[in-house]
């Protein structure tokens, strides 16, 4: 009997004992989930952003394995960009950085391989800008300073200062520049994932097509601009009136009542909020620029004068005349800002060495203004040098490390004020400061060489060689 219940005694103690060691393991279990939850959830920002950039390797793999439709191609050109761009953030420790722009490539490649939402799509970049910029991301309230390369997103909103000035381009190769004090939405591509499309919500923007449409709306009105066409919308602050002028090709404009209207070659309409269209106006041909000649020389202190002269079109009543040491004719770079000239010529006195850029618009008797002049430029060099004396000292030429958007290579750099620069034989516009900016297209697939020359009044030269690679897809 004793026996009987010590052995019994000794088995109640092991199930109890087994039960401490299970519920001991599931603790343990537990606990080791709950760790490892935490450590995947909470991973080294460097860790993040190496498994981003992997993710969008493998989808930017099967994504080459597949045929991309030509109308995608901008846009695989543009996440292959993203990507390098993250590499070089991880790189540089910049973790957070290289994690988006790791992110923004893979939705990019899986939009191309039909798995992304279309609604995130990426539909441009913004391949150019000056002076105050800024992005803001869809849904979001803040605002960050834009930069070169940087790709937009449907319902991001892009705003210029005073001074700013951006250009964009989409991925069917529509061109919008975006003058000072505007702001755009990038909207939902319309019909197509390639169609460019923006909100203009004040402000002034220049839309130029390639072989495909784009679409600009506004509060009052909405356009649908053709390809190959040149065409201006704006929109007013005040009283949120659009005025939409084609230059080349043509618009369909339509307002939110009544029919609308086909734009031609230098037709403009207006359109404002709760009413029709107006009915359209001829916009007056811009002035022929005369002389001085493109590129012509004077020499500070001795030609004490200049002379500016145009003509103006047929039924041209007055003159809008503007002259910059800056090819943008940004309002803080304006030397002559003068409106309503009687006269087709100026005359000028110069007080500074370097470049300057000129241009005129025509104004018809019913004020209508017209596009501005191509815009010419002219020299003012230095005083000459003491008899005997020669300048044999070649200009300075800085440049910028070049950056690829596809088969566009953008080439930046400085040279001393007064010189001209040139990327194999073709002219770049030069500030009055020395520096230079200037998107060179290469079509030739494989190995390229551009040779940048910089040569000043005397004609010293200052010659650079860069080999740029352009990949066949």
């Amino acid at each position: 009997m004793v026996r009987k219940f010590e052995f019994d005694w000794v088995v109640v103690r092991v199930d109890f004992a087994r039960r401490i060691v299970a519920i001991g393991l599931v603790a343990l279990i537990a606990v080791g989930l709950l760790f490892l939850g935490h450590r995947l959830l909470n991973q080294p920002p460097r860790v993040v952003a190496r498994k981003a950039i992997e993710r969008a390797e493998q989808v930017r793999e099967r994504c080459r394995n597949e045929a991309v439709p030509a109308a995608w191609k901008n846009e695989l050109v543009q996440a292959d960009a993203q990507l390098k761009e993250a590499r070089e953030a991880y790189v540089a420790e910049q973790w957070e950085a290289a994690r988006k722009e790791a992110d923004l490539a893979r939705q990019r490649y899986e939009l191309l391989l039909g798995e992304g939402d279309r609604t995130l799509a990426g539909v441009g970049q913004i391949v150019s800008l000056e002076g105050d910029v800024a992005v803001q991301r869809a849904g979001r309230s803040e605002w960050q300073p834009a930069h070169e390369r940087q790709p937009l997103f449907n319902g991001d909103f892009v705003r210029t200062g005073n001074n700013g000035l951006a250009e964009i381009l989409f991925s069917n190769g529509t061109l919008y520049r975006l003058d000072p004090n505007s702001l755009l939405e990038v909207s939902r591509p319309h019909r197509t994932a390639s169609s460019a499309s923006v909100s203009m919500v004040v402000g002034e923007i220049d839309v130029s097509t390639a072989d495909q449409p784009a679409h600009v709306s506004t509060e009052a009105a909405r356009a649908v601009i053709g390809r190959e066409s040149r065409v201006r919308v704006g929109v007013r602050a005040d009283d949120k009136t659009a005025v939409i002028a084609a230059f080349e090709g043509g618009a369909r404009v339509r307002s939110a009542s009544g029919p609308g209207v086909h734009l031609g070659p230098r037709e403009v309409v207006e359109a404002s909020p709760g009413q029709g269209l107006s009915g359209k106006q001829r916009i007056p041909d811009p002035p022929v620029l005369l002389e001085p000649p493109v590129n012509a020389a004077f020499e500070l202190g001795k030609d004490r004068v200049i002379t500016l002269r145009w003509r103006l079109p047929e039924g041209a009543v007055a003159s809008h005349l503007q002259v910059s040491r800056s090819r943008l004719f940004l309002p803080s770079t304006l030397d002559v800002d003068s409106q309503g000239r009687k006269k087709s010529s100026a005359r000028l006195r110069p007080m500074h060495r370097g470049i300057y850029f000129w241009r005129v618009a025509a104004v018809n008797r019913e004020g209508m203004e017209s596009e501005w002049s191509e815009p010419w430029r002219f020299r003012v060099v230095g005083a000459s040098t003491p008899a005997g004396l020669m300048d044999v000292v070649p200009p300075k030429l800085e440049l910028k490390p070049l950056q690829q958007l596809g088969h566009l290579f953008i080439i930046e750099g400085t040279t001393e004020p007064g010189a001209e620069v040139e990327v194999n034989g073709e002219m770049l516009d030069v500030e009055g400061d020395g520096h230079f900016r200037k998107t060179i297209e290469v079509i030739e697939p494989g190995w390229n060489t551009l040779v940048i020359v910089a040569r000043d009044p005397a004609g010293n030269e200052t010659t650079r060689q860069e080999r740029v690679f352009v990949e066949v897809y």
